[in-house]
């Protein structure tokens, strides 16, 4: 990629999620550091960027702010019955915050929990006719938002980029599922 498309490809990326620059110093020449040299440092970051891009995608389909929604919508969807703990398993959620984000999405009319007919005990999760229409309507938003966030990588860079990244989720969490599958 040359000097001018990158250049060009961060001047988008600054009018769709326009930063609060300081204007008392020279920020251009902070010293990062350790952290210039941690990955942590950079995922953690992008992470906070594309959040907040996303949050302004989905502002209009009420389902903006925190974390979790999306992903809950998405992977009843995907899989209809789905306990909440299995769910959190793989959103990272603690117990309390996976109770109050499905009070969220229940109240909100998107989804709803059955008592499974096999473990009495135990809920399953399901979407309302509500909750399907916007799984469909936010498969198109969140693939459009992520090709826009990372139009400056080639297709190439984006693969690597997403099979690095699998490989440390899939490192930590238990039973993740492979992909393909």
């Amino acid at each position: 990629m040359s000097a001018s498309d990158l250049a060009r490809r961060r001047s988008v990326a600054r009018k769709r999620n326009p930063a609060k620059t300081p204007k008392t110093i020279d920020y251009q020449r902070i010293d990062f550091d350790v952290f210039s040299t941690l990955l942590s440092f950079y995922v953690r970051s992008t992470n906070l960027l594309v959040s907040q891009d996303l949050d302004h995608h989905t502002e209009s389909l009420g389902i903006a702010g925190g974390t979790g929604k999306i992903s809950t919508i998405l992977l009843v969807a995907s899989n209809p019955g789905l306990r909440p703990s299995v769910l959190a398993h793989f959103i990272r959620k603690d117990r309390s915050a996976m109770a109050k984000l499905l009070w969220q999405m229940e109240h909100a009319g998107f989804l709803e929990q059955r008592v499974s007919p096999a473990e009495r005990r135990a809920r399953e999760l399901y979407l309302t006719r509500k909750g399907e229409a916007l799984a469909k309507r936010l498969r198109q938003v969140v693939k459009a938002q992520d090709d826009e966030f990372f139009a400056m990588l080639s297709a190439r860079e984006r693969e690597t980029l997403l099979a690095l990244l699998r490989k440390v989720y899939e490192s930590y969490i238990d039973m993740a599922p492979i992909p393909g599958d």
